[in-house]
């Protein structure tokens, strides 16, 4: 394809909905060029010119157009808070040696801190709680942001005289996405139902800071792009009420103020925003980007932002991983063709590039980015997902611990509980009704009208309650082997959220609940349901190299030859149709409810 544009000229005319020469191309890659430069993470986690120089190798291999940032690893920390302060897993230390770093989610301020950081500010609050919170001084943290600046300044001027643009200027969380990850996403969502007003607040006072700290970050950098971190604000975690009040001012005070310092707000939306995207169209047009991983329906975005906002994304990485190129140039065409109608797109990998991407695979992504024009005036195919709605109020036929259960009555649900057992009443019947309203959770959730969040609160409440009447139960339990279930994160993959809201919800429907944990070996996993007898096996990732994991359980069920009469179900935010094939599953899903209901049929069909 004849090119008449630089990579800048061609970046800054796609986000401004100008005409191009043709659409850019590039994976945000960095775990994956260590990998497929033949060294481990670990490896480049400890010497810094490496990992740069892997990415430069994989520029030189593949020809993308941009790298995201210069180098992901240890010197490239944030500027003045522009991110909570989590701890991080590093490859060789605290996971394996060629493992991707993961965050040890854990909270670092408690729920009476927010009226500290609503009097103090982001910065202040740090300023002063820093020390005892991560037991590290502020004097070694600022020598190391000071460090990595001068790092990241070097490793872009090597970069951009290698032929390699770097586009982003600083990283930044949303207060939401931040606040989240220093409370936990479990403790700062009771957080959202309890104390409100003070989370609030505390957002407004650090909101500021945030949007300080990376305007001088862009300015240090001498880069104009700021990438905005969000993604628990998202239609996949919190009805739209939760949204407008805790996510959607800030972005809007966010993009404002960064537009007017000529810096691009670069939208990074990782889950399901499918519900949020109309509210967009209210940000100016021409100025942002609309970056989307794999979970937003990215033909339905177009329809929405058509005109209006450039839209980056959305190779899915479980198609780069495990798919075939075939498939994946396939994909891309289809992007090009649909997303790409009438400019405004620009085709990348959605979120970072797999560590375990297939090489084939990510040739032909670029290749296809780079010599496929596309269909003219091509027709758009209308989405399959139906956005989700917020749906009338609940009603239905539950007794006062379901309904309070399901209402999300916390307080009024343990005090039920209590007073039914003082009564004498039956606990089994306690946990029946807690399951009803369990259910009603699901059914809500399955409609639209509730969240993960709700999820999240409804499982706390539940599992408050089981413990109270779990003595009592025990003392009548029976064998219910046939309704076992062995469920965990395999080898790879410290997140438990999701998993462990699936394990209520099992739990809520009556089966006995194997919970291993996260980063378990297949073979523990296999150990388990050999020692239990669990005919149902459920396995959760949120990172590709998980899928490895997965395929090894199943493998060794196999083996072994307890794979016969099982069935295996495979969940978490990169799984598709074909992860469920790669890995040998049974079926897959991201629905909590739908997945329980396909483990329940199948059981079912063994006793009719």
């Amino acid at each position: 394809m004849n090119e008449t544009m630089t990579a800048v000229e061609r970046f800054e005319a796609t986000v401004a909905l100008e005409p191009v020469d043709r659409h850019p191309v590039f994976p945000i890659i960095m775990y994956a060029a260590v990998r497929l430069a033949g060294e481990t993470q670990a490896a480049a986690w400890a010497d810094h010119d490496l990992a740069r120089e892997c990415l430069l190798k994989a520029f030189r291999e593949y020809g993308f157009d941009y790298g995201t940032k210069p180098n992901f690893f240890w010197p490239m920390l944030p500027g003045r808070h522009c991110a909570a302060p989590v701890r991080n897993l590093i490859p060789g230390r605290q996971v394996g040696v060629d493992d991707i770093h993961q965050i040890d989610e854990r909270p670092l301020f408690e729920r009476e801190d927010y009226d500290e950081i609503a009097a103090l500010g982001w910065n202040g609050f740090w300023d002063e709680h820093y020390q005892k919170i991560k037991r590290k001084s502020l004097e070694r943290l600022r020598m190391a942001q000071s460090f990595s600046n001068k790092a990241y300044i070097e490793d872009q001027e090597i970069c951009r005289r290698e032929g390699l643009p770097i586009l982003v200027g600083a990283a930044v969380d949303s207060p939401l996405m931040s606040f989240s990850l220093c409370r936990s996403l479990t403790e700062f969502t009771k957080d959202l139902y309890a104390c409100p007003d003070k989370v609030e607040a505390a957002m407004k006072a650090a909101a500021p800071d945030f949007i300080e700290n990376a305007i001088k970050l862009c300015r240090n950098n001498d880069n104009n792009v700021a990438f905005i971190v969000l993604e628990r604000g998202s239609g996949f975690y919190y009805r739209l009420p939760i949204f407008e009040r805790f996510e959607w001012p800030f972005l809007q005070q966010y993009v404002d103020a960064f537009i007017s310092e000529n810096i691009i707000p670069w939208l990074h939306f990782d889950t399901d925003w499918g519900i949020n995207l109309p509210y967009l169209k209210q940000l100016p047009k021409g100025k942002c980007v609309c970056d989307l991983d794999s979970a937003t329906d990215i033909f339905r975005a177009k329809e929405i932002l058509n005109g209006h906002m450039a839209i980056s994304g959305d190779v899915p990485a479980a198609l780069l991983s495990v798919g075939q190129p075939e498939e994946v140039e396939a994909y891309c065409k289809r992007l090009i063709d649909e997303v790409g109608d009438g400019g405004g797109f620009m085709l990348t990998s959605g979120c970072e590039c797999p560590v375990d991407v297939k090489p084939e695979n990510l040739r032909a992504m670029v290749d296809t980015g780079l010599n496929y024009r596309g269909k003219a005036g091509g027709a758009r195919i209308k989405s399959e997902k139906a956005p989700r709605h917020e749906a009338e109020a609940m009603a239905g036929p539950l007794a006062g611990i379901g309904r309070a259960l399901a209402d999300l009555k916390f307080e009024e649900a343990l005090e039920l509980t209590d007073q039914a057992l003082a009564a004498g009443r039956d606990p089994m019947e306690i946990l029946s009704e807690c399951q009803a309203g369990m259910e009603r959770v699901g059914e809500l959730y399955g409609t639209g009208a509730y969240f993960l969040s709700e999820l999240i609160m409804s499982a706390d409440i539940f599992q408050k309650i089981s413990s109270r009447l779990e003595p009592l139960l025990l003392e009548g339990a029976r064998d219910s082997a046939g309704a076992a279930v062995v469920i965990a994160t395999p080898k790879g993959d410290v997140h438990d959220i999701g998993k462990d809201i699936v394990a209520t919800l099992f739990k809520a429907s009556g089966f006995e609940v194997h919970n291993l944990g996260v980063d378990v070996a297949p073979e523990a996993i296999v150990n388990k349901v050999e020692e239990t007898g669990a005919r149902i096996v459920a396995l959760s990732a949120l990172i590709t190299p998980t899928f490895q994991s997965m395929k090894a359980v199943v493998d060794l069920l196999v083996e072994r030859r307890l794979r016969d009469d099982r069935f295996v179900i495979i969940g978490g935010g990169p799984v598709t149709v074909t992860v469920r094939d790669f890995t040998g599953a049974d079926a897959w899903t991201l629905n909590p409810k739908e997945g329980i209901g396909m483990c329940q049929d199948y059981l079912a069909q063994d006793r009719a």
